[in-house]
C-alpha cells in the first residue's frame, strides 16, 4: 500500500450463538433424503409453482406423502406423469425436491432477517504510517483466522460449493461460519439450512465419521488418554483404530504458519512506533504461538499490555470453547480494538478493592474455599474495530471478556478483562432496548430504567472481573480442574453463573463503599435482569442441543428471583422488588460458590436443571419472554475499516 493511500476494507461480520443444525431436524421425518415437507407446505408450494398436485390426506399420519395420498388438480389424467404402477416417478421426485428447495430458501430468508445489520465503522486513513501498516497485516491475519475457524465449525469443506450458490446461501455461510442456521427459529424449522443437501454439522476438531453429540463427549472423557484428547489446543483424530490428540499447529499447519507470518510483519511495523513496543512484543510472541502451539509466552506478553502502554487492544489466539460440541476445544479468534481511556476512571476506583472483593466473596461462599491473592488487571474499556473467527457471532456480540482461560497467567490471576464500550450504543440498538424493557417490565420497575450505558457497563465490568474472583476456571479440587470434574458443558455454565451472580453481588458492596449510589444500584439491577430476559428468549440450547451457558444462567437467576419473591410476574409484566433482591442474590451466590468450591456435580445439576428443564421452568416464563422479544431482530454487526 502506497503511503497516504486509503484502502476500504468492509468485513461483514455477525456476532454469541454458535452455528448449528436444528435439533428438531433429527426427529423430523425424511423423504427422498431430504427433510419431509409437511402437507400444508407441500400444497402451498405446489400451488405457487403451478403444479397440478394436491396432497389430500396423510392417511397413516407418518408425515410422508404416499402415492395413494396424491390427487390432481385441473382436468385430465395429469397424475400420469407423476405416478406409475402405484409409485412416484422421477418427474415427481424432481418436483418434490424443487418444493423442498423453495421451502429451504424461505427458511434461509427468515434466518437472515432475524439479524438487524448494525455497522461498526472506524476510519484510520489519517493515522500514522506505522498504525496503518499494523492494521494491514492484522486484517490479513484475520482472514486466515476466519478460514481456521471454518475448519473448527466444520463449514470449510462446503465453502467452495456455496460460493457457486445463491446469494442468500453465501451470506448465511459467511455470517454463520458455515451453512447451519443459528437463530432461535432454527429450533422449530428443519428446513433452515444454507446447503441444499442439508449436511449435518461436524467439526474438524473431532472425527467426521461419527455424530458429535453428548455420547461422543462422554466417550472421550472415558478414554485412558482423555486429558490429551480434551486438551483445548488439539484436535481428535482416529489413527490405527485409536483416538489420538493432534496439536493445532500440526492439524492446521499451513494456515497457522501464514498467520504467524502476518503477525511478524505487523510487529516490524509496530516497532517503528516507540509508544507501541508492548504491542510489538505481543505480536512476536503470538506469532511464535501459532508456530509452536505453545501459548504461555504470548499470554505473558499480552497480559503485560495495558491501557497505559498501548493505544491498541489485540487478542489473536485460540481461546473460548462455546462453539465446540463438547465445550472443550479453543476456537480461533481475533479481537482488535482501540483503548477507551474512560476505563482508567473505573480502574482507579476498583483496583485498590481487588483484595477486599476476593476476601468478601470467600466469606460469602464459605469453606472449603479460601481467599486467594488476586493480581489481574481490572477491566479496560475498548472500542471494537474488528472481530473475526470465534469472536464474532451470527447474532449479538460479546460485550465483555476475561482471558486467558488456561495456563500460568490464568492460574496466577494475571489475565486481562475488557468491556466493549462501543457496541449497542447506536440509536437503533438503544431504541430497541427500551421497547424490549417496556414489553416485559411493569411501570413501577420502568421508573428506574435509563438509556445511559453506564449501568450496563458496570455490570459487564463486574461480571468479567468476577471470573477472576472465587473458585475460577483454574481452581483445583484434589488436583482436578472444573472441566475434569463437571465436564466441559456444565463447567462453562457454572462458571458463567458464578461470574454473573458475583457481579450482581458486588453491586451492593460498591454501594456500601460509596462508589455508587442507590439510584445506580437499582439501575444496574434492572439492566442485569433485562439482559437475562434477552438471553432467556433465545432458548436454553442451541439448535443441535448444545447448552447455551448465558441462557441457562439467566434462567437460574430469574427463576431464583421469582422463587424468592424478588421478582414477580403479573398481568404479563415483571416487577422487580429491589428490597428483596440483595437477599436473593446472597443465597444464590452462596449456593453457586459452594457447588464450585466443593466440585459438587449433583448439586450443580440440581440447581441448573430445575430451572432449565425441571419444575422451576414455570417460574422463568421462557416461552412468554420469547414471544415478546423474538419479534425484534437482533444486531448483526458489520465492520468497516478504512486505512
Amino acid at each position: 500500500m502506497a503511503p497516504g493511500s486509503a484502502t476500504m476494507v468492509t468485513l461483514m461480520i455477525a456476532l454469541i450463538a454458535a452455528p448449528v443444525t436444528t435439533a428438531f431436524a433429527a426427529d423430523h421425518p425424511r423423504q427422498l433424503g431430504l427433510p419431509a415437507l409437511p402437507r400444508d407446505d407441500f400444497n402451498r408450494l405446489a400451488t405457487r409453482q403451478n403444479l397440478p398436485l394436491f396432497w389430500v390426506k396423510d392417511a397413516n399420519d407418518n408425515g410422508l406423502i404416499e402415492p395413494d395420498e396424491l390427487a390432481a388438480t385441473g382436468e385430465g389424467r395429469v397424475l400420469a406423469g407423476y405416478l406409475a404402477r402405484g409409485a412416484f416417478t422421477p418427474r415427481f421426485e424432481k418436483a418434490y425436491k424443487a418444493l423442498v428447495e423453495l421451502r429451504r430458501q424461505e427458511a434461509v430468508a427468515r434466518e437472515l432477517d432475524s439479524g438487524r445489520p448494525t455497522l461498526v465503522h472506524n476510519d484510520f486513513s489519517k493515522a500514522s504510517a506505522a498504525d496503518r501498516a499494523v492494521l494491514k497485516e492484522i486484517l490479513a491475519a484475520a482472514k486466515i483466522i476466519e478460514e481456521l475457524y471454518l475448519h473448527q465449525t466444520g463449514g470449510h469443506r462446503f465453502g467452495a460449493q456455496l460460493r457457486r450458490g445463491a446469494a442468500a446461501d453465501q451470506t448465511l455461510f459467511w455470517r454463520n461460519h458455515g451453512p447451519w442456521c443459528a437463530g432461535p427459529a432454527a429450533r422449530e424449522d428443519p428446513f433452515c439450512h444454507g446447503h441444499p443437501a442439508f449436511p449435518p454439522r461436524r467439526s474438524e476438531a473431532y472425527p467426521l465419521d461419527t455424530p458429535q453429540d453428548d455420547a461422543m463427549c462422554k466417550r472421550l472423557q472415558e478414554q485412558p488418554n482423555a486429558k490429551q484428547l480434551l486438551d483445548p489446543f488439539t484436535v481428535v483424530r482416529r489413527q490405527a483404530g485409536k483416538l489420538t490428540a493432534v496439536p493445532l499447529h500440526k492439524a492446521f499447519g499451513a494456515q497457522m504458519r501464514a498467520v504467524a507470518g502476518k503477525l511478524r510483519a505487523a510487529a516490524r511495523a509496530a516497532q517503528q512506533d516507540p509508544a507501541e513496543q508492548a504491542l510489538a512484543r505481543y505480536l512476536l510472541a503470538a506469532a511464535a504461538g501459532f508456530g509452536t502451539n505453545s501459548w504461555e509466552a504470548a499470554d505473558e506478553a499480552w497480559a503485560a499490555m495495558s491501557a497505559v502502554n498501548s493505544r491498541w487492544y489485540l487478542r489473536i489466539a485460540p481461546d473460548e470453547v462455546y462453539f465446540d460440541p463438547c465445550q472443550q476445544k479453543a476456537g480461533f479468534h481475533v479481537s482488535l480494538a482501540r483503548i477507551d481511556k474512560a476505563s482508567l476512571a473505573w480502574q482507579t476506583k476498583l483496583t485498590p478493592l481487588r483484595a477486599t472483593m476476593e476476601q468478601a466473596l470467600a466469606r460469602q461462599i464459605g469453606a472449603p474455599y479460601k481467599a486467594r491473592v488476586v493480581r489481574f488487571h481490572m477491566p479496560d474499556f475498548i472500542q471494537v474495530v474488528l472481530n473475526a473467527g470465534d469472536a464474532r457471532h451470527p447474532l449479538g456480540a460479546t460485550i465483555g471478556q476475561s482471558l486467558p482461560n488456561w495456563g500460568k497467567v490464568a492460574q496466577e490471576g494475571r489475565g486481562r478483562t475488557v468491556v466493549m464500550s462501543n457496541l449497542y450504543t447506536d440509536p437503533d440498538s438503544m431504541r430497541l432496548e427500551r421497547i424490549k424493557a417496556r414489553a416485559l417490565l411493569s411501570e413501577a420497575s420502568l421508573k428506574h430504567y435509563t438509556e445511559s450505558p453506564e449501568p450496563s457497563l458496570l455490570n459487564i465490568i463486574l461480571h468479567e472481573a468476577s471470573h477472576n474472583f472465587g473458585p475460577h476456571s483454574d481452581y483445583r479440587i484434589k488436583g482436578r480442574s472444573p472441566k475434569e470434574i463437571f465436564g466441559g458443558k456444565l463447567a462453562s455454565t457454572l462458571e458463567e453463573l458464578k461470574a454473573q451472580t458475583a457481579g450482581l453481588w458486588y453491586l451492593k458492596l460498591l454501594r456500601d463503599k460509596g462508589l455508587i449510589d442507590d439510584a445506580m444500584l437499582r439501575r444496574a439491577y434492572l439492566k442485569a435482569i433485562t439482559w437475562s430476559f434477552s438471553h432467556i428468549s433465545r432458548g436454553m440450547f442451541t439448535p443441535d442441543g448444545n447448552v447455551q451457558p448465558y441462557s441457562q444462567l439467566s434462567a437460574v437467576q430469574v427463576g431464583t428471583f421469582v422463587q424468592d419473591g424478588a421478582l414477580t410476574f403479573k398481568g404479563g409484566k415483571f416487577t422487580i422488588h429491589f428490597d428483596k433482591l440483595p437477599g436473593a442474590i446472597d443465597r444464590l451466590m452462596k449456593r453457586v460458590g459452594q457447588c464450585k468450591a466443593r466440585g459438587d456435580v449433583g448439586e450443580a445439576h440440581k440447581l441448573i436443571d430445575h430451572f432449565v428443564k425441571g419444575q422451576g421452568r414455570a417460574l422463568v416464563h421462557q416461552q412468554y419472554i420469547a414471544r415478546k422479544l423474538l419479534r425484534y431482530p437482533k444486531a448483526t454487526f458489520l465492520y468497516s475499516v478504512v486505512y
